[in-house]
């Protein structure tokens, strides 16, 4: 069967630590899937608690589940980063695997112990990316739900990068980008991506639940000087800072801009390290902020228009 008339293909990857609790009920979300990954890779960063257990039930209920265990680490190691090794290394055995077997696939996800897709999801991100081939890197919105029952929306990135905790890269794209390990992974990559053509998306029609609040659940204002403290890292030009607080205080009608900016200098006063990657220093020193200043103007400036477009039809 020719590979244009075959059903698109994908694998699963989750890193995991002390996340013993959660583990039955995403297995069961996972089954659930209208369409069910190729194989799932289980990333155990050295748990301490049953999660290896767990697992071992896991992996010999369903073949299609691997459990690669890392050793556990110093407690000193910084979270983050060990978080983005988990993930690569979990990518690197899913394609060694996949090789073994011969499995072809065309996408492959990363998701997070403490997220639960709906039944539908992958199969529709698999479906959209697959019709537009420009899609390196698609993802959905993120919401929590409180103890009364209603949504609550997760931080989004100013700029529209999808969120690190559920990714589905193409293929391509993600032997191209994924495979760098360093704090701020989610943004390196996103970033690496489009350098190299590729689009990414998040589908604001698709959500899905966060069942552990991430630190949106803080309050916007520690989620976005987070933010801005990784826009430090990774090289965001003083200007870029700027358009985006413009941007999020003008949408959201508050303060949101000054705590991305807090974040910002907050990392530049106490001499936080920045990222020497020379892709992203070249990125950073082009004149991104000028085409970026000039697109946020322009936003700005639309609801501005359509009020006097409606104004002079009245």
């Amino acid at each position: 069967m020719g590979r244009s008339s075959r059903q698109p293909t994908w694998a699963l990857v989750t890193p995991v630590c002390d996340d013993g609790d959660l583990l039955d009920d995403l297995a069961a979300v996972i089954r659930r899937q209208e369409l069910r990954p190729m194989r799932w890779v289980i990333v155990d960063d050295g748990s301490r608690d049953r999660t290896a257990e767990i697992l071992a039930r896991l992996s010999a209920r369903d073949p299609w589940i691997d459990v690669v265990t890392l050793p556990s680490r110093a407690s000193t190691d910084d979270a983050a980063t060990r978080y983005a090794q988990a993930v690569v290394h979990g990518f690197r055995a899913l394609l060694e695997l996949a090789e073994a077997e011969r499995i072809e696939l065309d996408f492959v996800a990363n998701l997070d112990a403490d997220v639960r897709p709906h039944p539908s999801l992958f199969a529709e991100l698999v479906l959209r990316s697959s019709r537009d081939r420009g899609i390196g890197i698609a993802s959905c919105r993120m919401a929590a739900t409180a103890d009364d029952g209603a949504w609550l929306p997760q931080l989004q990135h100013p700029c529209g990068a999808p969120r690190s905790a559920l990714r589905l890269w193409r293929r391509e794209c993600l032997e191209q980008t994924a495979f760098y390990p360093a704090p701020r992974w989610a943004s390196v990559t996103g970033l690496r991506a489009r350098n190299r053509g590729w689009r990414t998306v998040v589908h604001t029609d698709l959500v899905a639940e966060l069942v552990r609040h991430d630190k949106a659940r803080h309050g916007w204002w520690a989620g976005f000087r987070g933010i801005g403290a990784g826009a430090w890292f990774v090289g965001a030009h003083p200007l870029t800072i700027a358009m985006e607080a413009v941007v999020v205080s003008a949408h959201g009608r508050d303060l949101r801009g000054l705590a991305l900016v807090a974040g910002y200098v907050e990392s530049a006063v106490r001499g936080r390290r920045r990222s020497t990657d020379p892709e992203l220093l070249e990125f950073y020193g082009s004149d991104l902020p000028r085409q970026q200043w000039l697109t946020a103007v322009a936003k700005l400036l639309r609801p501005l228009r359509r009020g006097r477009a409606g104004f002079e039809r009245g």
